[in-house]
């Protein structure tokens, strides 16, 4: 299931970005964020690793994630393998608009374990759970 959902938040998008992207930061807003369990990478480029803690509707997953795209201050797309065969994209984005700014975020779970009855469930908690996000982003940056 793929999710999308945008919010205008209020900042410049060089100041939206570095919050957004700042791995450090993401406890602060991304409620699918739980933990880390690798070191925070000092910087992100293509190809960068690191391990954390994803849950969605109380379900946790370890989730390795890999930078498949890095265009500052404007895009960020992470790929992650989980366990169980659960597969998560995820895809940031940042463009002005007016003084403000648009921050979207994307995010696609697949694998065995979200089929059926099970993976709508999962598809509604992870759009709220992002739809919450961007408002915890929106309220970071008053």
């Amino acid at each position: 299931m793929k999710v999308d959902v945008a919010a205008r938040v209020p900042a410049t998008p060089e100041r939206a970005w570095a919050l957004a992207a700042d791995l450090r930061r993401f406890d602060a807003w991304l409620i699918l964020h739980e933990d880390w369990r690798s070191p925070i990478p000092p910087e992100l480029t293509l190809g960068t690793t690191f391990t954390s803690i994803v849950t969605v509707k109380g379900l946790r997953n370890r989730i390795t994630w890999r930078v498949d795209g890095y265009d500052e201050p404007c895009a960020l797309s992470l790929r992650g393998d989980g366990v169980g065969g659960v597969r998560i994209a995820m895809a940031l984005g940042v463009r002005p608009d007016g003084d403000e700014s648009e921050v979207r975020i994307s995010a696609e779970v697949t694998g065995k374990p979200v089929f059926g009855p099970l993976g709508l469930a999962v598809g509604r908690a992870l759009r709220g759970d992002l739809r919450k996000s961007v408002g915890n982003l929106s309220e970071l940056l008053r």
